[in-house]
């Protein structure tokens, strides 16, 4: 399976559960390649596409960080421009991460672009601050596609 067709799998399981969805998009081209300019990465397929369909939102408990509609870079969660720049002051963030989501118990979910695959996909790792930037993090899915994907499954019962 690609990463679009994990997203677009995962996006029939948003639209059929609109009691559990909460997004605002979407996020116009101009915002998206404003928050690749401002964080020096170009955002993967399956995730531009997150940002162009939904934008930024929740599922049931999980928050997806991403664009808000022409507010960059944000002040606060759930804005994936703010987040980033924000970890990157941590001590050891790697600059060719990308923060889209809170762990809830202390790492960072994050697209790593420091390995890209023949979709030109990036994985979303589990990084965590205390282990700096020599660690790339422990890798949860080949793209967020896939990682989209399975988060929405394990919060729902909806069959595709």
């Amino acid at each position: 399976m690609t990463a679009i067709t994990d997203f677009e799998n995962a996006l029939a399981i948003v639209q059929a559960n609109p009691s559990s969805s909460d997004f605002f998009g979407p996020a116009p081209d101009d915002n998206v390649e404003a928050a690749e300019q401002m964080l020096g990465i170009r955002m993967p397929p399956s995730y531009s596409r997150f940002l162009a369909t939904l934008g930024v939102g929740s599922f049931d408990d999980a928050e997806f960080y991403g664009i808000v509609a022409n507010k960059i870079p944000g002040s606060s969660v759930p804005s994936m421009i703010w987040r980033t720049l924000e970890d990157r002051k941590l001590a050891g963030y790697p600059k060719t991460h990308v923060t889209i989501m809170s762990s809830g118990y202390g790492p960072i979910f994050c697209l790593d672009g420091s390995v890209v695959n023949s979709e030109d996909e990036y994985p979303v790792v589990e990084w965590t601050p205390a282990t700096g930037a020599a660690n790339p993090g422990e890798r949860l899915a080949d793209s967020f596609g896939a990682f989209f994907l399975d988060e929405v499954s394990k919060r729902t019962s909806a069959q595709i």
